[in-house]
Parts: C-alpha cells; structure tokens; sequence
C-alpha cells in the first residue's frame, strides 16, 4: 500500500521588494495573503516521490537540483523523485533572472530551505492511503489570444480554453483527507502585481478554501495556461485587475468546486509509485535581423521595457560577434505516477493546446485514470507556443527578450511530446 504525508511552509516576505511579473517599479507594501508552499510525499516498497507546490512565478533548474540534493540527503527522496512546481503567481519577489530583475537578497536561499524542511515534515508523516480522482468544471478562465488581424492580448471568447477544475483526493485509514491536489489552467495574474499586494492570487485563495473546508493540506498545480487568463475586465473592455472581492470570487468559485468533487469522490488503493526525468534541448528559431538589433540597442528612452529590449539586443549582438549564440536551450521534463493520477511536467509557460496535445499523444500510452500536464515545474525557460501561435504573433511568440533568450524557440511543441512519449515508454 502506498503511504503519503503532507506539511505546509511559510515564505511570506516583508513588504518591499518590487513583484515580478508585470511591468512596475513599485515596491510592494502590503501583504493580502501569504506566500506559502506545500509538499506530499508518497512512499511504497521503500520507493519515494516528492511534490512541492511554491507561491512563485516559477523557478530555475539551478534551484531545483539544489533542492533535490538536499532532499535527498534529508529523507531519502531521490532527486528525480522530486517535483518542484510553482503556481506561478504575479505577486510575489523575484524568483527568476527575468525581466530584468534578480531576487532580493536571501530570497532564495529561504525558498529552497523552507522547501526542504516542508518535504522533510511530510515524510515524517507517512501513513497508508487511498486515491480518488474526479473533476469537475470551473469558468473564469479566457484565452487571451489576439483576434483576428490585431497583436495585442483579447478576451477572445472563440480560442481554446480548458475549464476542467482536476482533484486527486489522497485519504488516510479514518476517511478523512491527508491531502487534495487540484489542476487548473488559468494565469495567476488576476490581480496585478504593479499595485503591490503580497498574494499567491487566486490559486492561494482557493487552498485556503479547500484546507478549512476538508482540513487536510490543498496543493495547486499549474495547468498549460500560457495563453490563458482570467476574464476580468476592465471598464475600457480589455483585461482589468481584480478587486479583493473579485480575487475572493473567483478563487472561492474554484475552491469550493474542488471541495464538491472531492467529497464526492470514493477512494481505492493505489499501485503504481514512479518517478522519472529527461534531459531535453528546445531549438531556437532565427535570430532577430542586426539592423533591427542594432536600432534596438541604441534606443536610448527611458520606458522601461525598451530600456530592457535595449540590454537585450546589446547581449545578441555581443553573442554574434563572438560567436556564442546557442543552438538549444536545455532543460528536463519529468513524468510521476502516484497511484491512479499520472503528471507530465513543463518547464515553462506552455500554450494550452500544448496540454491537450500531450494528453492526447499519452492517452493511449498510459493507463492512469487521469494525466495531468503540470507547467511551471523544476525549470522556468518561458513560453512554449504551438506553430500556429508562432504565425499569428501576438505576445506569447515574442516574449524571448524578457527571458533573455537569444531568438523565440521554434519545434518546441514537436520535441515536448516526443520527450513525454519518450518518458512514458521508459
């Protein structure tokens, strides 16, 4: 029988830092709700697997191997048994080397060491399990493609979205929940980081639902929501920031969806406990032309994301001229099986037809009752597009300057489900 454990951490900051995510520069002065994470560890046969759920905008694979190590030196959970995701939300310090900024001081040596010592507790834990899996359907949640013959983000009511809200209720010896993982696919930029609130959004608001409600640990995880937003809007009729009721709302509507699933839900043991990584390198598509960088480099105003594509195109033509421009960027992918739930991971912000393709691709490969593509996991190497996003344009395609990425990626939908195939197969 498989055993599971659950803690929970705080890595709330002081106010002050800036909030990465959106474009400010205004330091953050409040907290609305705190930054925590939340760690299960499953065991069977001496076999151990890891999830940590982080309140940040995403992590580096630096940050995870080194919370892996430590990992695995405190309570046995080898290093590709450990999954690191984050929820990805706006309003929280810099956790990444992008747009930008840099974490502040000790930021991360706090994440990494609130995260070890979370996963530590849970393994003390241990107690034998049962799973239940369900869904249900949650709607907040909009494209945020362009329309036809314009650029710029929409509510585009006619794209792709997926509203499925995913439970995977894990239920000790008595009945009652040790802990309720759910899915979902929606940015956590409901509220925008630029007026300076401390909160996990609307991801944060929904566990706190779900842990009062069922009194067990809730850990989100992210679904492929890189062209995916929540439908607030503004008086002008374009993407708006959430009051704290709107944020309560919404984040109440998914929490509260969760809870009726997983009440609804009865368990059975689970048999199979695996973990297993893969290295991947993504291709990078052409270079920028240099007279389109050159003009770039040399912009000299003052707003803050030319400011920004200034130092960039200054870094590329720096790489041309000595040579160093890379082919690939490297990064893993990792396929966990806890009992009846099967999790492929992203490490980036993946387009949502991305995720339908993978559980497309895998659905005939794996005999888990459910497969969860998870973003924003163990590595954060920015949007991953599908060819036809690469051709229409708009943001997401063109956003490689603020990851300081040398070119947009190109193939990367193809090498993603030839690795998860791959991870699958063994």
């Amino acid at each position: 029988m498989i055993r599971c454990g659950a803690a929970e951490a705080d890595i709330t900051p002081l106010p002050g830092p800036v909030l990465q995510g959106h474009w400010s520069t205004n330091p953050s002065h409040s907290v609305l709700y705190p930054l925590e994470v939340r760690a299960v560890v499953f065991e069977q046969d001496g076999t151990r697997v890891a999830i940590a759920t982080l309140d940040v905008i995403g992590v580096t694979a630096e940050t995870t191997a080194r919370i892996r190590e430590r990992v695995e030196a405190a309570c046995g959970v080898a290093g590709e048994g450990v999954m690191v995701a984050c929820s990805h939300t706006h309003c929280a310090p810099a956790a990444l080397p992008s747009l930008g900024m840099a974490p502040p001081d000790g930021w991360m040596e706090r994440i990494e060491e609130e995260t070890v010592g979370c996963i530590a507790r849970a393994a003390a834990l241990l107690q034998p399990v049962t799973f239940g899996v369900g869904c249900g359907s949650v709607h907040f949640n909009i494209s945020r493609r362009p329309l036809p013959n314009t650029s710029g983000m929409a509510l585009n009511h006619g794209a792709i979205v997926d509203r499925r809200a995913r439970v995977l209720r894990v239920e000790g010896k008595d009945g009652r929940p040790v802990a309720v993982l759910f899915h979902y696919s929606c940015h956590t930029t409901a509220k925008s980081g630029s007026e300076g609130y401390i909160s996990p959004d609307y991801a944060g608001v929904a566990r706190r639902v779900i842990e009062e409600r069922l009194g067990c640990k809730a850990l989100f995880l992210a679904g492929c929501f890189g062209n995916i937003r929540a439908a607030i809007v503004s008086e002008t009729g374009g993407f708006g920031s959430a009051t704290e009721e709107q944020l309560d709302e919404i984040g109440g509507e998914l929490g509260s969806e969760v809870c009726r699933v997983a009440g609804s839900l009865r368990t059975r043991p689970g048999i199979e406990l695996l973990s297993r990584c893969r290295k991947l390198e993504v291709p990078f598509g052409e270079l920028d032309p240099e007279e389109k960088l050159r003009e770039m480099a040399g912009d000299t105003t003052s707003d803050r994301g030319r400011l920004l594509t200034g130092s960039w195109a200054r870094k590329v033509l720096e790489m041309i001229r000595t040579g160093t421009v890379p082919e690939r960027k490297p990064t893993e992918m990792q396929f966990m099986r806890v009992g009846p739930l099967a999790c492929m991971t992203i490490p980036g912000e993946p387009a949502q037809e991305i995720g339908h393709a993978i559980e497309k691709r895998l659905r005939s490969e794996v005999d888990a009752e459910d497969i969860w593509p998870v973003g924003y996991a163990n590595d954060e190497v920015g949007y991953l597009c599908t060819e036809r996003h690469h051709k229409e344009g708009g943001y997401e395609p063109n956003a490689y300057p603020y990851y300081g990425e040398p070119a947009r990626f190109k193939d990367e939908e193809r090498v993603i489900l030839e690795t998860a195939e791959a991870l699958v197969k063994g």
